[in-house]
């Protein structure tokens, strides 16, 4: 049986998602929460369960996407690279995929999209319940991790010597670390919204990465680089588990001298290792562009990351379609950037 909640929190959700192997931060009720409270975005989880009485054996939490004039689409989830479908059992993963058909349908979403690190996992499902769904799958994104040390020492030492070499520019040219919470949202937001003005992206509200470390179920940090006071780079990072994962980094370019990114990557692998994790996870990137290119330097290496989108015929939904860059965007000021980017990246769930 399914049980879809659509209220925050749940117990049952959370307990699940703490002690499943595959779980990832993004299963965990307080990222829901995250991206539903601030772009106000209905959401909902699929609790699978064999009996009213019985445990939970699966979960798959969705979030439902309605653009300004497109079709509506359950997304698993946006703005997230994965979260797809967890469960006990190949029944309990069917049984998540029909509810969740079937939620589309009361929604009158026309597509429903899984975001899943594990490949043939959803394509091992009977992938439409009935003749009216249309499955594809799309890989365009690979997702980038890298086992880490037990000690800095060998984490250090495994690095290349033009990492290294970077590490210790930044250091000498007096770039300064720094970790913290809430009170570095505003030099961290400042920082990744002139980065994404300058690549040519809207920025993503500020209120974002607030209600993340404000999340009680989510352990999550920034690291900021600073030099001679001023924010350089920064990140924020989540952990769960034994992974540390960051999903947000940003360097401005006006630094690029002094390499502040080469100390904030640094940084946070140094404190995947001080806090116990076995895994720090890079996030998404396009296989060969630049991004791919800069994570593989610091061991990272290439998972499959795959999208499945169910599409009620006769609609058919690409994730190509949707682009986060946007030329003309770099010719906006700064602050006219940062007022007018959270709503139009609002309705882009890349």
């Amino acid at each position: 049986m399914i049980e879809i909640i659509e209220n925050f929190p749940s117990a049952a959700w959370h307990d699940y998602a703490a002690r499943h192997q595959e779980t990832l931060f993004s299963h965990l009720p307080g990222w829901s929460a995250t991206l539903a409270l601030t772009y106000a975005l209905p959401a909902y989880v699929l609790l699978s369960k064999t009996g009213p009485s019985c445990p939970v054996d699966g979960i798959l939490p969705l979030l439902l996407f309605c653009p300004p004039g497109a079709e509506s689409r359950l997304i698993s989830l946006p703005y997230t690279d994965a979260a797809g479908i967890i469960a006990d059992s190949p029944r309990a993963r069917q049984e998540l995929l029909s509810g969740a058909l079937a939620l589309a349908e009361s929604c009158n979403a026309h597509h429903l999209e899984l975001r899943q690190y594990d490949h043939g996992t959803t394509t091992s499902l009977s992938l439409a319940t009935d003749n009216d769904w249309l499955c594809q799958e799309f890989s365009f994104k690979v997702g980038l991790n890298r086992i880490v040390p037990r000690t800095v020492r060998d984490l250090w030492d495994a690095l290349g010597s033009k990492v290294r070499n970077q590490v210790r520019k930044a250091e000498r040219c007096g770039c300064v670390v720094h970790i913290g919470g809430t009170e570095l949202v505003e030099p961290f937001f400042a920082v990744f919204s002139e980065n994404m003005r300058d690549l040519g992206s809207p920025t993503h509200s500020r209120e974002l990465f607030a209600n993340a470390l404000q999340q009680p179920t989510l352990d999550a940090s920034i690291i900021l680089v600073r030099h001679e006071g001023a924010p350089a780079a920064g990140a924020v990072v989540l952990r769960h588990g034994a992974t540390l994962y960051n999903p947000w980094a940003s360097s401005l370019r006006r630094f690029r001298p002094l390499c502040p990114n080469m100390l904030l990557y640094w940084s946070m692998l140094r404190l995947a290792v001080q806090s116990g994790c076995r895994t720090f996870d890079f996030g998404r990137s396009s296989p060969g562009a630049s991004t791919h290119r800069f994570k593989r330097q610091w061991g990272a290496r290439t998972r499959r990351l795959t999208w499945y989108v169910f599409s009620k015929k006769p609609s058919v939904w690409n994730p190509l379609q949707e682009t986060l860059s946007d030329p003309q965007w770099r010719n906006l000021n700064l602050d006219h950037s940062r007022h007018r980017g959270p709503a139009k990246r609002r309705w882009i769930s890349l």
